[in-house]
């Protein structure tokens, strides 16, 4: 087997394992959200999409903070070092998710003060209660990732999805269905999972490093914390903004049609927890396998993107759709390609956001972000207001199509000048070779 074929075929078994772990972790998202639409309605699905808010928001900054420099700059490191980083990250993690946490607490109880019974104070006040196990499993899986251990991120989550399930199942036979205990359970059983994750890495969290690690790597945290958090305003705000306008129903709907296009964002955040490590090894062989890489995420992962959309519209509608949403189906069906437009065209830009991250462009990745993130809030607002659910989606439709754009120019232009400034035209064929990836 040729070095080249050699290196595709690793390639393809890392993006493997990852497409793997995400789709576990999808397939619990999407179970949670399928028992809280037929158990508790549409008005329970959208306080879920709140508190999925909060939840999106706590991993942004955990994996800023702590996890993205890991798989940065300790991708496929020996064992000790790889430990000792793991466990100063983990600790970081644990620490992010416990002060979001009391945060989503503090907001929980000012609504249920507010509004005595309030589905969203419910909701945000036991995901603040879940929230550091939540942050502490997923740096365990990124730990692995980094350590091209695949395959325990993967055992890892499975061991939380199946705990998860039969707990859900407990909560369906008993018939104590309160949204309460659902999401305090979601946290309980993921910090088992994280407990399985310290077992395969023989560590533990060490939250006295935690200060060390941030002042080690405070030139990625940064900018990535900056980037992340606005990553996630930029796509999560949409949902108060609709519960504003036009309640939390129309959230629901919101979050159901996303809920059927959960197969593509399991692969998407699959290949995105392993794109930066890949495209880092890629630029080490030169420009043209690192364009290679990054053309064949995005082009793949959008082809699925709108092959799937398509199966949703047009089979769904025959029973599938009633079966899985029961009430919200119709109004989440009218939403579905508005999704899956948005969704493919954000699939486009995971690899130019691989390609700058591995050229060490943590100044364009921000400033990408900054524009996309803004075009997000901007015509999604702007969509509610005017359009309700509906107007929502296709306005950060529009963004995500106009963000793709904005990414691969970026990264052409960053790629280009990372070769001309090391005294190589960019021509077919031709390779460069480095002493590492830029970090």
């Amino acid at each position: 087997m040729s070095r080249i074929a050699l290196w595709r075929q690793q390639i393809a078994g890392r993006l493997g394992w990852a497409v793997a772990d995400q789709a576990v972790s999808s397939l619990e998202n999407f179970l949670l959200g399928v028992f809280v639409a037929n158990v508790l309605g549409a008005e329970g699905l959208g306080a879920l999409g709140l508190a999925f808010v909060a939840y999106s928001i706590a991993l942004s900054c955990s994996r800023a903070l702590a996890t993205d420099a890991l798989m940065i700059r300790f991708s496929g490191t020996a064992g000790d070092v790889w430990r000792t980083a793991a466990s100063a990250a983990t600790g970081v993690a644990l620490l992010t998710g416990t002060a979001i946490g009391v945060i989503c607490v503090g907001l929980g109880l000012i609504l249920k003060a507010a509004e005595p019974g309030s589905e969203a104070g419910i909701a945000f006040l036991a995901i603040g209660i879940a929230m550091p196990a939540l942050t502490l499993q997923d740096s365990w899986r990124c730990a692995f990732f980094a350590a091209e251990r695949g395959a325990r991120a993967f055992l890892v989550d499975v061991v939380w999805t199946v705990l998860f399930l039969s707990l859900l199942m407990v909560v369906h036979l008993t018939g104590n269905t309160s949204l309460m205990l659902v999401l305090i359970g979601f946290g309980a059983t993921a910090l088992v999972a994280a407990v399985a994750g310290m077992i395969y890495a023989r560590t533990v969290p060490r939250v006295h490093a935690a200060r060390s690690w941030l002042r080690a790597h405070r030139d990625l945290g940064t900018r990535f914390l900056v980037e992340n958090v606005v990553m996630g305003a930029g796509g999560q705000i949409r949902a108060p903004v609709v519960a504003a306008a036009v309640g939390l129903a129309a959230v629901g709907a919101i979050r159901a049609a996303e809920m059927l296009i959960g197969p593509v964002a399991a692969l998407l955040m699959g290949i995105s927890q392993v794109s930066v490590p890949e495209a880092a090894r890629a630029l080490r062989k030169g420009s043209g396998p690192l364009l290679r890489l990054c053309l064949g995420i995005s082009a793949g992962l959008a082809s699925v993107a709108f092959a799937w959309g398509l199966v949703v519209i047009v089979i769904f509608p025959f029973g599938i759709g009633s079966m899985l949403l029961d009430g919200v189906w119709p109004d989440a069906h009218r939403l579905v390609l508005g999704v899956m437009v948005s969704s493919a065209f954000g699939c486009l830009q995971i690899g130019p956001s691989a390609g700058l991250r591995a050229l060490g462009r943590a100044d364009r990745t921000m400033r990408c972000q900054l524009v996309v993130s803004a075009l997000f809030i901007l015509l999604g607002t702007v969509g509610a207001v005017t359009g309700g659910a509906l107007g929502a989606v296709w306005g950060t439709a529009i963004a995500s199509a106009v963000g793709s754009a904005i990414w691969w120019w970026q990264f052409l232009r960053a790629r280009r000048e990372y070769f001309e400034a090391a005294g190589e035209l960019i021509r077919p064929g031709k390779h460069f070779k480095t002493t590492g990836a830029a970090a």
